[in-house]
């Protein structure tokens, strides 16, 4: 907090008038510093899609690979991120947490690539959901399993959680994290992922069909080549990732769709890194744009 003498100033951004500490509070833009009164607040917004859990083909979110060379299949199975921000509903499809895999556990997916990983929401005794993470063999059979409802990580219907997977070949280590906090990590071989061309499925996992499709909202997804957290961290959503080098795919979410020409049923999304394709998102999803005050340091 700073006091000014003897008057205040107020940066005026759009329309903002002159209020009291006590008055509602007024609406904050992306990275812009205001004055009300004496207390000095940073402007943060959010926009994200929402995914209703509809079943159908047309509500498929995912990344398309195809032998392309900056395509998925241009990634390494030795050193790699995956990376969202996910918000799930109440309605969600929980899965049985002892179930072998996700086809068998009917939970939803956060995240898959068929024969390569899958990620998926099960029960938790301690929270209202808990994520698994498997490994998967030629058969989308599980071969190595991670899971956070073993872990002190309690998470909620309609909370924010960040879900990270990494692996590094310079510690051969693979690691499950949420919130920045570690899951579980491995040193056995079986981590290493297959280099193929499979689909990144997002809210829906492939299994002979479409399958345990998702409820609930995405932010900030990001695929690297290299990774991105060797130990714990602290993730932070409202700072939007830096493009660099090691950057494949990356989706902010902000909406900036782009319609197909000519029109459908369908937008693009916004894409950043060097992935070779466009991603599509039905326009029946629910985008929400919703902003924050955050004091200043």
């Amino acid at each position: 907090m700073k006091i000014l003498k003897p008057i205040f100033f107020l940066l005026l951004i759009g329309s903002l008038t002159i209020t009291s500490c006590e008055s509602d509070p007024l609406p904050v833009y992306p990275g812009n510093i205001i004055q009300i009164d004496t207390v000095f607040v940073e402007g943060v917004n959010l926009t994200y899609p929402t995914f209703t859990g509809s079943s159908t083909s047309d509500d498929r979110f995912y990344a398309f690979s195809g032998g392309n060379s900056n395509d998925l299949s241009s990634m390494s199975g030795e050193d790699w991120t995956y990376e969202t921000w996910i918000k799930v509903d109440s309605d969600a499809l929980i899965g049985d947490r002892n179930a072998v895999s996700g086809k068998d556990a009917n939970g939803a997916c956060i995240m898959e690539r068929g024969r390569n990983f899958e990620l998926y929401l099960i029960d938790d005794a301690n929270a209202d959901f808990a994520i698994k993470y498997n490994r998967l063999d030629s058969d989308n059979v599980a071969v190595g399993t991670m899971q956070s409802d073993e872990s002190n990580i309690n998470l909620k219907f309609n909370e924010w959680a960040h879900v990270a997977i990494s692996r590094s070949s310079s510690d051969n280590t693979a690691k499950f994290y949420i919130n920045g906090v570690l899951i579980d990590s491995s040193e056995d071989d079986l981590w290493i992922q297959p280099v193929n061309d499979t689909w990144l499925d997002f809210n829906y996992m492939y299994r002979s069909g479409n399958m345990n499709f998702y409820k609930g909202s995405f932010d900030n997804i990001r695929v690297s080549y290299v990774d991105r957290y060797p130990s714990s961290f602290t993730p932070d959503q409202f700072e939007r990732f830096v493009v660099d080098s090691n950057t494949l795919l990356q989706m902010d979410l902000d909406e900036n769709l782009t319609p197909f020409d000519p029109v459908n049923s369908f937008d693009k999304v916004e894409i950043k890194g060097v992935y070779g394709y466009y991603i599509q998102v039905v326009n029946t999803v629910f985008w929400t744009s919703e902003d924050y005050t955050v004091p200043s340091n």
